[in-house]
């Protein structure tokens, strides 16, 4: 759990969208002493930088960084950062990402508004806060793989070993292994083989273009 952040929150609002932006700081306003707002990850680093920001309200569709890209470089600079992650999208592989990334609220666009203010203010007292939505979202993506895992479940059908793998992603081998073990207990596999046998037989990997 956070410590509580013993003032009016310093927030962040960072959405490529002016009218989504504006709404969220209206929506906050209350629990805010400042509030500023970044169109891009470029533009929310050097906020980062030049101000004292407790908690950052970041949507993953930005025009030059994925959003959870932007949490992870945030994150290395000023550790003291809290992240609620706002978000149009419930696809399977997106919410498997989402629950990976560590971050310590979610609230999904479909969400009542009121699911953001309170996932702000359950943060500002050192509560994660997950939306209902997100939670339903969640439990009905149990099994299913992130992006990443998609590609290297891929690989593997293809028969490829992990350092070759590796080399073809330009990653550590290090990082593979660890996305194997994530895919092998996320679709409940004991092997390499059985991974890709279920992969194969519950068409968890999209067709081919020829």
């Amino acid at each position: 759990m956070n410590k509580i952040i013993e003032h009016a929150a310093n927030i962040l609002v960072v959405d490529d969208h002016p009218i989504v932006r504006k709404g969220i700081a209206a929506l906050l306003c209350h629990t805010a002493s400042f509030i500023t707002e970044a169109s891009c990850a470029a533009e929310a680093a050097d906020i980062s930088r030049t101000h004292n920001i407790d908690i950052a309200v970041i949507d993953i569709d930005l025009p030059d960084a994925n959003g959870l890209e932007l949490i992870t470089r945030l994150r290395s600079t000023k550790p003291q950062m809290r992240f609620v992650v706002y978000t149009m999208h419930e696809e399977p592989w997106i919410i498997g990402e989402l629950q990976d990334a560590n971050v310590q609220a979610i609230v999904l666009k479909g969400d009542d508004p009121y699911e953001l203010q309170m996932a702000v203010e359950s943060v500002k007292i050192g509560i994660e806060y997950y939306s209902s939505r997100f939670k339903k979202c969640a439990a009905n993506a149990s099994g299913y793989l992130t992006e990443r895992e998609m590609e290297v479940l891929q690989m593997m059908c293809d028969g490829l070993s992990s350092k070759q793998i590796a080399e073809g992603m330009c990653v550590s081998e290090n990082t593979i292994e660890y996305h194997r073990k994530q895919i092998l207990r996320r679709i409940g596999a004991k092997n390499n083989v059985q991974a890709v046998s279920i992969a194969l037989k519950e068409g968890l990997l999209p067709m081919r273009k020829h």
